[in-house]
C-alpha cells in the first residue's frame, strides 16, 4: 500500500476531503468480508433482550444537502430507527459495554486485514421495520461521487441479531453479492463507492443490526 496515506488535512480541499482517497482499495469483491458467529450465543441472548427494552430514540441529526439539493445525509430515513450510545448507556451500561467489546473485535480484525491503526465510534443499534430499505449508497460518498457528511468512514462493519423477519438482504449491485442476515454474523467493507451496498425492504418483523465505522490514522505497512 501507499504509504504516503492518509493525507495530511493541509493537502485537502472542498473537492477531495478523504485523507484516505475514494478507490484506495480498489474494487475487489475480495474485500466483502463475512464471519460467521463473531457474536456468541450468550451475548446474542443478552442483545437481543436488550433491544426489547429500546423505548427512544436519536432523532438529533439533521438532513444534509448540497446546493443543487442533493443529499448528503437524509435525516428522514433514520426516523426513530437509531439507539444512540448515550441512550444504550442509559438504558443498560453492561450493553454499551459489551457492545463496545466486539466493536473492538472488528477493529482488531480490520486492522490486520488491511495493515492499518484505526479509529472507532462508539456503540449504535438501529432497527429496521416493515417497509424499510436501503438503495444502494456508499458510506463516505454519495453515488455521483462527490463527499457526503461522514468523509473519514474509511471501513466500515455490520454485525446483524437477528433473523426472525421476512426481506431485508444486504446486497452489492457492483459485485452481484447478496447476504442473508443471521445472528451473529459480521459483515465488513471499505466505504467508497466501488462499495455500493443497499437493504432490501423488510416484509415483516424487526431486523436488528448493530453498524460499526472506522477511520483510518495511519498505514502500518
Amino acid at each position: 500500500m501507499n504509504s504516503k496515506y492518509p493525507l495530511s488535512y493541509s493537502e485537502l480541499n472542498e473537492e477531495n476531503p478523504w485523507r484516505v482517497p475514494p478507490g484506495y482499495f480498489g474494487n475487489s469483491s475480495n474485500n466483502i468480508r463475512t464471519i460467521e458467529n463473531f457474536i456468541s450465543v450468550d451475548d446474542l441472548k443478552k442483545l437481543s433482550s436488550f433491544t426489547k427494552k429500546i423505548n427512544k430514540w436519536n432523532n438529533s441529526y439533521e438532513t444534509q444537502e448540497y446546493e443543487d439539493g442533493v443529499s448528503k445525509y437524509s435525516s428522514d430515513l433514520w426516523y426513530n430507527r437509531t439507539c444512540s450510545p448515550e441512550i444504550i448507556k442509559e438504558i443498560d451500561i453492561e450493553i454499551y459495554n459489551l457492545i463496545d467489546l466486539y466493536i473492538e473485535k472488528m477493529k482488531a480484525t480490520l486492522e490486520a486485514q488491511y495493515s492499518v491503526r484505526l479509529k472507532k465510534r462508539p456503540p449504535v443499534v438501529v432497527c429496521w421495520r416493515a417497509g424499510d430499505f436501503q438503495v444502494p449508497h456508499a458510506d463516505k460518498q454519495i453515488q455521483d461521487g462527490r463527499p457526503n457528511a461522514f468523509i473519514d468512514y474509511d471501513i466500515n462493519s455490520l454485525f446483524y441479531l437477528n433473523d426472525d423477519f421476512i426481506g431485508g438482504d444486504l446486497f452489492y449491485p457492483k459485485h452481484g453479492i447478496k447476504i442473508s442476515p443471521k445472528p451473529g454474523l459480521a459483515v465488513s467493507h471499505p466505504g467508497d463507492i466501488n462499495y455500493l451496498h443497499g437493504v432490501s425492504s423488510v416484509l415483516s418483523g424487526e431486523r436488528w443490526v448493530i453498524p460499526s465505522f472506522y477511520t483510518i490514522e495511519e498505514f502500518t505497512s
